[in-house]
């Protein structure tokens, strides 16, 4: 078993590979309460279309979702619920555009716990009638989604912005592509991708590294797994322009709201690695337009917003910048926030402040056993292993670097998405 250490705050990861080439992250903390587990399958909602043995294969949009939900069954009278309720433990799942996670909190009984999350997700209990009838259930959550103001804008906005990149679709998926999800679908996706190769195991609390290693060998000895075949996934050619500079659209808002978005090349940022790109683009947005910002409390001051959120993506060749507000004057709220977007500022004294303020943040993160794992998920899926010296690359940024990227913000390809009543 592997330990690594997290520089500069005391804190160590266990990492190992169980006989059946499932890798497993382990944080011990004595004087955790409670432990979270999470089994994290890299499959999400954009790997629709991939090669197995050069044979091309297209499954319905959102079926990573519907995969999601299914899995709760464990037989045909019984589901995971079942399981875990005897335990006292919370379970719960979510799906992303990159991965699947089937999450269990519980303050004891750590052993049962993480053998029913083994026995449940590597349960290839599947049938016409369970799929039929999640059907209904997916088709009224989606349904529903359709009435949440931010969730629309926001999925409008992923449509102006994304021409090819599948980003643009629900996650769910639309009720025309959970139609056409079929018992084959299910099969092929739990044989392809449900497979330990391809996922990994997360367990932070207080405990043993050893018998947790153990455990998982013991459990997994006793199952079947299909042979692990290595599958590709189809890469896609995103066009550099956005889709539609400007929409406006209806909602049942009281208070308008907007999006903001930028399309920005990732060659444009070479120079800069992805861990130290994306902390440097928070850095920038928070100084600008976070709540110790000029413009934030100018804004609040005249009275031109209620609302205002920012986040940055690096979605494969693009990053994307995400300005989200709410204002009953949004024309002119949108007006300054895009004259800040072109002239962007930063100095040392703010750069030093957030860097420290970030490292400090670092550390109050493994003070909770679901923080830390939820913080081993997005390491290993957005940047492929535990980053442990992110302390050192905090520390290193220069105001220099800071410029540089800034300099490469800009509002060529940018789309302004409105909804009002």
């Amino acid at each position: 078993m592997e330990t690594i250490k997290i520089k500069g705050i005391d804190e160590q990861i266990y990492y190992t590979i169980s006989k059946q080439g499932l890798p497993i992250y382990i944080w011990n903390n004595e004087y955790a309460k409670s432990f979270y587990l999470s089994l994290n399958v890299k499959f999400g909602s954009l790997h629709t279309e991939f090669m197995i043995d050069n044979e091309k294969f297209e499954v319905p949009n959102g079926i990573a979702h519907f995969m999601e939900h299914i899995k709760f069954n464990v037989d045909k009278n019984k589901t995971a619920n079942d399981l875990f309720d005897p335990l006292g433990s919370d379970i719960n799942a979510f799906t992303t555009y990159k991965y699947t996670s089937y999450l269990v909190y519980g303050t004891s009984k750590i052993e049962d716990n993480l053998n029913n999350l083994l026995d449940y997700v590597y349960n290839p209990f599947f049938t016409k009638e369970i799929i039929k009838k999640e059907k209904g259930i997916i088709a009224s959550e989606i349904n529903m989604g359709k009435d949440q103001p931010f969730s629309n804008l926001n999925n409008e906005f992923n449509k102006c912005i994304f021409h090819k990149e599948k980003y643009k679709y629900l996650i769910s998926g639309e009720v025309s592509d959970i139609k056409k999800i079929g018992l084959e679908d299910i099969k092929l996706v739990y044989n392809t991708f449900y497979q330990p190769q391809n996922m990994f195991l997360v367990v932070t609390g207080n405990v043993n590294p050893y018998e947790i290693e153990k455990l998982v060998n013991e459990n997994l000895y006793k199952k079947e797994f299909k042979k692990f075949k290595e599958f590709k996934l189809t890469e896609i050619k995103e066009p550099r322009k956005v889709v539609k500079d400007y929409l406006e659209i209806k909602g049942n808002v009281e208070v308008p709201k907007a999006k903001i978005g930028l399309k920005i090349e990732r060659k444009a940022f070479k120079k800069i690695d992805l861990v130290k790109l994306n902390i440097i683009l928070n850095i920038i947005l928070a100084s600008n337009f976070g709540d110790t910002s000029d413009l934030k409390e100018e804004l609040l001051k005249d009275e031109l917003i209620t609302f205002i959120n920012t986040a940055r993506y690096v979605q494969d060749d693009y990053v994307i910048i995400d300005i989200t507000l709410e204002s009953k004057y949004v024309d002119e709220a949108i007006k300054r926030i895009v004259w800040a977007l072109d002239n962007l500022t930063i100095d040392e004294e703010t750069l030093k402040r957030k860097i420290n303020s970030s490292i400090a943040t670092l550390v109050l993160n493994y003070e909770d056993v679901e923080n830390v794992n939820s913080l081993i998920q997005n390491y290993i899926i957005y940047y492929g292993d535990i980053i442990p010296n992110l302390k050192d690359i905090y520390a290193d940024i220069t105001i220099e670097e800071v410029r540089e990227v800034i300099k490469e913000i800009n509002t060529k390809e940018m789309t302004i998405i409105k909804m009002e009543k």
